[in-house]
């Protein structure tokens, strides 16, 4: 799928992407040397991308702090080339990766209505994107503000760019859940919609330093 390095292929050799990747690919020295500021002091690595050893399917045991629910996301399955458009519903989940600042989002997708197209799917814990958000350490609590310019990258790198792609996120009940505005829940089926290229997710990125912060 190519939530694990993305749709080009290298015959004999695999994804065509882990040639992106440095050799040393420990957390440290991916995000010192691979990961891209999209924003400033907002860098992220993405396995839609290429994926690093350390992302890609975990069990939840694999992870030191337990993930947090932020929503359910009805959307359009973009990992494989199909047919036809397939609606699925994903949960997404965030904790952090060995700093306090550095946020791991995980993505589950429900079975239902893969079951005939994909023989194969089973459900799992999906590590697609590390974000890095550089802040001193009296400001890194999280907020709304963080909260939706992660999840509008994940979405962007999962491919939700078109009309329709996206059919609604629906906020969980969890702390964090709770920290997410009314107005992000509302908005996101459109908001992403022709944002096709790096530099209009930034553009979109700064623009939630508008929005209310929630604590």
């Amino acid at each position: 799928m190519s939530r694990f390095g993305g749709h080009g292929v290298t015959i004999g050799h695999g994804k065509s992407s882990d040639s992106l990747l440095p050799e040393d690919q420990s957390v440290d020295h991916l995000l010192d040397h691979y990961a891209k500021e999209i924003i400033p002091n907002y860098f992220f690595i993405s396995s839609y991308d290429a994926k690093p050893d350390y992302m890609g399917t975990l069990h939840w045991n694999d992870f030191k702090k337990p993930p947090v629910k932020l929503g359910t996301l009805t959307h359009h399955f973009t990992d494989l080339l199909l047919q036809y458009d397939v609606s699925v519903t994903s949960s997404i989940y965030l904790t952090t990766h060995r700093y306090d600042n550095v946020y791991a989002l995980i993505i589950k997708t429900q079975q239902q209505g893969l079951e005939h197209i994909v023989d194969d799917y089973f459900e799992s814990y999906d590590y697609v994107l590390q974000v890095f958000i550089r802040s001193k350490e009296d400001d890194r609590r999280l907020n709304s503000v963080k909260l939706e310019r992660m999840l509008l990258l994940l979405f962007y790198k999962m491919g939700l760019i078109y009309e329709g792609q996206i059919g609604a996120f629906e906020t969980s009940k969890t702390h964090l859940g709770k920290l997410i505005s009314k107005d992000f829940e509302t908005d996101i089926p459109h908001l992403l919609n022709e944002v096709d290229t790096d530099d209009k997710i930034a553009e979109l990125l700064k623009n939630r330093s508008h929005e209310k912060t929630k604590h």
